[in-house]
């Protein structure tokens, strides 16, 4: 007996919709019935001989974690502001992680046997992609603002959360798929523009109220303090040019005015 598309999906929709339900929850996903349910039925919808579903279940695959995302990731994302949307956007980073690693295990057949004929991409990266361009697309803009206004009250002396930035900083180098290409544009050139106009300011206070050694310690202060962000949430490759963004800064204030003659 041949088990048509629609059949064969509504039998482990209510399983698949419970396993969506349960990461929102944070409860055990599925119990191993449930899983078996799911794999058996796409491994018999794709090894029939009248009937292969194995092109349509791989869209299958995908529409799930699109429906997912625009009809829970993103509404809980957009009424959120500030740390608490960067807050969401990390805990819907790590469930959509966990739902791309688990669908894909019940989707298993496909993924070792279709795509592979079929030229597709993985499973995860599909899983990825579909976050990357209903998510990431969407929420890195303001994400990057939420960011940089953390980053300028540290520098201003107040403590933050730095694991939060270091985790949604994360976000940015995921969904460059296996570059820097979204970090560096989306965030990076941004908080270089942010660090040359910030200690340019600051320069300029401290060329009138500084004598020149207690200037050049806090120009030696600023850079070790940079490179502590660095340490703890920045990507290692921005180290050198959050260096250069800073000598920069100096480097305007002091050819204007003659502003290292200003020093004492």
């Amino acid at each position: 007996m041949v088990l048509e598309l629609e059949e064969g999906w509504s039998s482990m929709k209510e399983d698949i919709t419970m396993l969506i339900r349960n990461i929102e929850e944070e409860r055990k996903p599925l119990n191993p019935t449930q899983y078996f349910n799911i794999y058996s039925t796409i491994y018999n919808m794709c090894t029939q001989k009248n009937g292969n579903y194995s092109q349509q279940l791989y869209q299958k695959y995908r529409e799930v974690i699109e429906d997912y995302i625009i009809q829970t990731v993103l509404p809980s994302l957009r009424e959120k502001h500030g740390e608490d949307m960067l807050r969401e956007l990390v805990k819907r980073w790590k469930n959509h992680e966990i739902l791309v690693k688990l669908l894909s295990n019940v989707f298993q057949y496909i993924d070792k046997f279709y795509i592979y004929r079929a030229g597709e991409p993985r499973l995860r990266k599909v899983g990825l992609t579909c976050f990357r361009d209903l998510v990431y697309r969407e929420m890195h803009s303001t994400a990057k603002e939420a960011l940089l206004a953390l980053i300028h009250r540290e520098r201003e002396g107040e403590q933050i959360d730095r694991e939060l930035v270091k985790s949604v900083l994360d976000i940015y180098v995921e969904n460059g798929m296996g570059t820097l290409e979204k970090y560096q544009e989306d965030f990076e050139n941004f908080l270089l523009q942010d660090t040359v106009s910030y200690y340019s300011c600051k320069v300029s206070r401290w060329i009138e109220e500084e004598s020149c050694p207690d200037y050049m310690l806090k120009c030696e202060e600023c850079q070790r303090e940079e490179k502590e962000r660095v340490t703890h949430y920045l990507h290692s490759s921005t180290e050198l040019k959050l260096v250069e963004a800073i000598k920069e800064a100096f480097d305007e204030i002091l050819k204007k005015d003659g502003g290292s003659e200003q020093l004492k």
